[in-house]
């Protein structure tokens, strides 16, 4: 396939632009010589609790470890039943399993993307020991709604932040409102490393001690910082059946740099997001539909994502012109063979299932120009209006 003209990501070009500050905080780890958690994790740690506004952070391996661990902190009894949505790739269903539980999925707001509050407590039983609300494509989830039915039933809910670092949502930074709260750090997200990495963050200290044990082989304590003090005769002593899943201080020195840029690639994606809004608002609803911010939600925009019943055609004009377009993620869980033994049909999910025939995600990278936006608008319109 031929190099696209606009493509979906320029990780080169961020990583130039960043050049020398990448270069030095590479070199300052391989200078110590320590690649294991040490200064640059905890500095990290301190730093994204505080942009983000919970008391503990701790660097995972990736997102779907964050979340993972995340669920076996609040439980990890067999059988549980953990609430989500379908419309997620499945990086952020697996955890559900891995943690011992069964995915029960909820429908979407059809123009959010998000969880449809009024579909939650109708899912809710018994065994529902958590809640996963995902904040999709950078628009955050109605979590007023959310948490108000989590509280009745007391219920845990964990934020799946990983596609919308730095969204807000009634002035608070999302991952900063639920029990506990997850990010992914993978090259292609808003803010990302050189390589895997994630990060969970809570305000509660039981539950920042579990994680931490358990990303750290089980671990207790005691027992880890007499091995890594060297302490003659310090033994190997485990509170859990853990994983190796810690954060390394390469990646946090590198995200160190990326967490000072990230307002800044924040508000570009704000700006072209703008310019898709105006460039495109001469279509009419037949044609596409345009993103709907969740109410009392400033999203960041991971992609500029639009409906069209159209979209087949859509996306292979764009292609045709060297546009990226993705199909960000269809098709949905819930009728992929993988999921089968969970019993869920066609028609189980009725909005998910329409988002999904409609959907198509735009580039909205800080490095795509204004004139390469209005190139991808007018090719839209010409599709549309014949031109």
């Amino acid at each position: 396939m031929s190099k696209l003209r606009i493509p979906g990501n320029r990780l080169d070009e961020r990583c130039k632009a960043l050049g020398e500050e990448l270069d030095e905080a590479v070199a300052r780890v391989i200078s110590r010589g320590v690649f294991t958690p040490s200064v640059e994790v905890e500095a990290f740690e301190e730093e994204f609790a505080n942009y983000v506004g919970t008391k503990y952070a701790i660097g995972v391996a990736s997102g779907t470890v964050a979340v993972t661990l995340a669920l076996m902190a609040i439980s990890n009894e067999r059988g549980d039943r953990v609430v989500s949505v379908a419309n997620v790739d499945i990086s952020a269903s697996a955890p559900i399993t891995h943690a011992g539980a069964r995915p029960v999925w909820v429908d979407i707001n059809p123009r959010t993307y998000n969880l449809d509050p009024s579909k939650l407590e109708a899912s809710i039983t018994s065994d529902t020991r958590a809640i996963v609300a995902v904040h999709m494509y950078g628009n955050p989830a109605n979590m007023q709604s959310i948490l108000e039915t989590a509280d009745r039933y007391g219920i845990p809910v964990v934020e799946d932040a990983s596609l919308a670092h730095g969204a807000r949502y009634r002035g608070k930074q999302v991952g900063s409102m639920g029990t506990m709260s997850c990010f992914s750090f993978a090259p292609g997200k808003i803010m990302g490393g050189i390589g895997q990495a994630g990060a969970i963050l809570t305000n509660d200290r039981g539950l920042a001690d579990r994680v931490r044990v358990l990303h750290n082989y089980g671990f207790g304590d005691s027992s880890i910082d007499a091995v890594q003090r060297g302490i003659p005769g310090a033994t190997f002593d485990y509170d859990a059946e853990g994983f190796n899943a810690r954060m390394d201080e390469l990646q946090a020195a590198v995200l160190r740099v990326s967490l000072k840029h990230l307002e800044s690639w924040i508000n570009r994606r704000r700006e072209n997001a703008s310019i898709y809004m105006k460039e495109l608002a001469e279509l009419d609803p037949e044609h596409i539909l345009l993103p709907h911010d969740t109410p009392d939600a400033i999203p960041v925009y991971r992609f500029y994502v639009l409906r069209s019943q159209q979209r087949d055609s859509l996306a292979q004009r764009l292609a045709d012109c060297g546009i990226w377009t993705g199909l960000t993620y269809v098709p949905s869980l819930h009728i992929q063979p993988v999921y089968q033994h969970l019993g869920y049909l066609p028609g189980s999910l009725p909005q998910t299932e329409l988002v999904a025939k409609e959907l198509l995600a735009l580039p909205t990278v800080p490095e795509i120009s204004t004139e390469e936006i209005e190139t991808v608008a007018d090719t839209i319109r010409k599709h549309f209006l014949r031109r």
